[in-house]
């Protein structure tokens, strides 16, 4: 028997081994350990077949799981993915597939102990320096500490006999964990005499929370017995202790407030029923839910997922930010109970490993998550929702798979016959335009829901002028005075208050006047961040790091602090409102493991009193007692050379707005800004999405830009930039060779020229509304096949329905 593989790579094609008889029951789905040139790989068999090929082909080493690790129906999505985005199979596969569950070939290095250095550079003995004698360290580990640890220096000295290389494989990283749990025995009627920390575990276990056993770690930390106590009670028939599986990913909590009983207005009520008579159909359709901030559009995906779940069938839900995923999971844990899983990024392998095989069991038919999560193995999918549906965030960059997860949500639910609803305050261009061709069913839900004292209403939106609305007594300051005096006015009601500031960090650059200098990363050509609590510089796109300098280091002038971070704003606000708990939400303070979740859990019970952040406070999020919000620039952002620049704009205004007034507590906003007629401030001012949406659309349509055509960015980079931009053009002359009819423009170096000591260049292919997408991607495969593979260090990557341009 011989099977076809893909493999995690870039290749666009399968591979074929044969299947040895004493692994006889491998079939499509499942995972194989096989051999790659001097490599092992774990790859995804595709077919099966009992016909040889035309040349000797390599067995499999291994199988990975008993059971196929992909279903048919994820195997027939993942294919699409890799078709539609032109990226290897085997890397959508592995997208696919939780950390940790693959086999791979590795190099691990060992120190000799050779004391004689003296003849090595100080390059070398640096890098024996970090390798230890007692065992050894994988290269991929060693490059981590340093970056000089190339296996070319390595067999260096090897040959010189300071250390062995040695080449073997890795197996599973993530396994099934097991624990020891206790039980009670059943129908125990002797009572010997116990000691007192024998009688103290006999009363834990005696109690009717714990019937089902309880872990006997916990056990011991609730009782301070130690193991041999448990023996001996074990011994005595007393209690059992069983070796159990762990879900590591279970929910440890309970399930939070019971569902309240919410009556859903009119236009909630047209929404899910027709929500529901799809899903009575059983026929595939795709529906654009436009609710205004406020207005429900939650509870209409629960409803909806209530009646799926009666129907016997699975949903998705995606969110797009990581801090949403605590606050939705509390919603529809409400509903839902233990049905939920979760998964996401941040949690560790081991439990997106269980949650990943919970949802394989069926175990957990609901799934909710950021865009990997529209990967999840569900079995009988029924529904996909994807809430906030025109952030970018759904847009997969580096690595790839570069998909979309909303236009992959549609296409699931196409494959499946299910239903996808894709819900937003202000709808992508692309969806809009896919509900007025019917390609989509528009729901609309205009107005807020009811609260206690009547329907809530939109926020009242105050422009800031910051021209003429500084304050003399404090001209430097992020925060004007009108909004100083609004925030303190909501303090002393003891109501909440949401400010945004779109960029991290103390000072977003650092400048001398006297003769221009900025520090810019020696890795990218961007400016340095200020951090003030650990003064240093910091480059957020490659994480390098350099010492705040006391004066220019051209000319020794002083240097001055220009454009304002969150750091800098939250001093100020501490230093104003000093009785005021600020809390700020940026990756510096949610890189650590449910830092997100604590954040926003102090917030919602009145922990703190101000939440100051980045854009992942303007997402979805749901405060009672938020009266208050605050952009401090409004212009960020609107300048760049991008055409999605004033999209992303509104929507970010729009929707942080939003998080004002949602309760009985009517909201005010104010918009700081430098430039208060342009459009786009002007349309989130009066809520005015209709007319942002048709201008826009008409410029689009001009320009025969998305949604009225498609775009395909062909990005190049390495490490010398003429050779990057030399690179690009042959391949653009090879495209337009193929195909003389197709637009292609330029290549050109990129906005950001170089990223983590990569140059980088692009040419972007305008596809019309006429041509045929399918024809395209033909044609940047035939450039590919035709220029060959890259040189060493140099890169070509495709990114279809690209985000952004930069």
């Amino acid at each position: 028997m011989f099977v076809e593989v893909a493999l995690p790579l870039p290749l666009d094609r399968q591979y074929t081994y044969r299947v040895p008889s004493s692994e006889s029951s491998v079939d499509v789905g499942h995972g194989v350990v096989v051999p790659f040139g001097k490599r092992t790989l774990t790859g995804i068999v595709t077919s099966v077949t009992e016909t040889a090929p035309e040349f000797e082909a390599k067995d499999i080493i291994d199988t990975v799981d008993d059971e196929a690790l992909l279903t048919d129906e994820q195997l027939r999505l993942t294919k699409w993915i890799s078709e539609y985005y032109l990226c290897g199979w085997g890397e959508v596969v592995r997208a696919s597939l939780p950390p940790g569950v693959d086999t791979i070939s590795e190099y691990r290095v060992q120190r000799c102990p050779v004391e004689d250095t003296k003849r090595l550079s100080d390059t070398q003995k640096q890098l024996l320096s970090g390798i230890p004698t007692e065992s050894s360290i994988s290269l991929t580990g060693l490059k981590k500490t340093n970056p000089d640890a190339t296996l070319d220096r390595l067999r260096t000295l090897e040959s010189q006999g300071f250390l062995r290389i040695e080449r073997g494989l890795r197996g599973p990283r993530t396994r099934i964990r097991y624990d020891q749990f206790v039980r009670l025995v059943d129908d125990v009627h002797r009572n010997p005499v116990l000691g007192v920390r024998q009688q103290a575990v006999m009363d834990v276990m005696t109690d009717r929370g714990v019937s089902n056993g309880i872990l006997q770690s916990q056990l011991l930390q609730k009782t301070g017995a130690t193991s041999s106590t448990i023996k001996r009670l074990a011994e005595l028939g007393l209690l059992a202790v069983e070796k159990r599986e762990v879900d590591r990913s279970a929910h440890k909590g309970s399930n939070g407030q019971p569902a309240k009983q919410i009556e859903l207005n009119e236009h909630q009520k047209v929404a899910v029923d027709s929500i529901i008579q799809a899903i009575e159909d059983a026929r595939f359709q795709s529906f654009l839910l436009h609710g205004i901030t406020g207005s429900g559009k939650t509870e209409v995906y629960i409803e909806s997922l209530q009646k799926v779940r009666k129907c016997g069938k699975s949903g998705i839900i995606l969110v797009p930010e990581i801090s949403l995923t605590p606050q939705t999971v509390r919603r529809f844990r409400s509903r839902f109970g233990n049905e939920i899983a979760v998964l996401h990024s941040r949690m560790g392998s081991g439990e997106r490993y269980d949650a990943w095989r919970g949802i394989r069991s069926g175990q957990y038919p609901i799934v909710i998550g950021p865009r990997s999560a529209i990967l999840a193995p569900v079995k009988n999918l029924g529904l996909v929702v994807v809430d906030e549906e025109h952030e970018s965030s759904y847009k997969q960059f580096d690595p790839a798979p570069r998909y979309h997860a909303r236009d992959v949500a549609v296409m699931r639910a196409q494959l499946n016959d299910a239903i996808c609803v894709l819900g937003s305050a202000t709808p992508s261009l692309e969806s809009l335009a896919n509900a007025q061709s019917e390609k989509y069913t528009l729901l609309s839900l205009p107005k807020r829901i009811e609260t206690k004292t009547g329907t809530a209403v939109l926020p009242d939106i105050r422009i800031v002028d910051l021209r003429t609305e500084r304050d003399p007594d404090e001209p430097n300051s992020s925060i004007s005075k009108p909004l100083r005096e609004a925030i303190q006015k909501r303090l002393a009601k003891n109501q909440q208050v949401i400010l945004l500031q779109n960029r991290r960090g103390y000072a977003p650059s650092i400048r001398c006047h006297a003769c221009n200098w900025a520090p810019e990363c020696s890795d990218c050509s961007v400016s340095m961040t200020y951090h003030k609590a650990k003064r240093h510089l910091r480059c957020h796109y490659c994480g390098r790091t350099a010492r705040f300098p006391r004066s220019c280091p051209e000319c020794g002038a002083a240097l001055s602090q220009v454009g304002i971070g969150t750091q800098r704003v939250e001093e100020e606000l501490r230093a104003t409102f000093p009785d005021a708990v600020v809390a700020r939400m940026d990756l510096d303070t949610t890189s650590g493991k449910n830092s997100h979740h604590k954040i926003l859990d102090d917030f919602a019970s009145g922990k703190s009193d101000i939440l100051l952040g980045t854009q992942m406070v303007a997402k979805g999020l749901d405060f009672e007692r938020v009266t208050l919000v605050g952009v401090i620039d409004a212009d960020t952002g609107l300048s760049l050379p991008d055409i999605r620049a004033e999209e992303r704009t509104f929507h970010l205004l729009t929707q942080v707005a939003g998080r004002a007034g949602r309760a009985d507590l009517p909201g005010e906003v104010f918009f700081q800004t430098r430039n208060p007629g342009h459009r786009i401030i002007q349309f989130a001012l009066r809520h005015d999405y209709h007319r942002f949406a048709r201008e826009l659309m008409e410029e689009r349509r001009a320009l025969g830009y998305p949604p009225a055509g498609k775009l395909v960015a062909v990005l190049f980079s390495g490490p010398v930039e003429h050779k990057v931009l030399a690179f690009a053009n042959s391949w653009a002359q090879s495209a337009r060779g193929l195909a003389p009819d197709i637009q292609i423009l330029g290549p050109s170096a990129s906005f950001i020229a170089k990223v983590r000591k990569q140059y980088r260049a692009q040419l972007m292919i305008k596809v019309g509304p006429d041509d045929q997408h399918k024809r395209v991607r033909e044609v940047i495969r035939q450039t590919n096949s035709q220029i060959g593979t890259p040189p060493r260090g140099y890169r070509i990557a495709v990114d279809v329905d690209p985000a952004g341009l930069l």
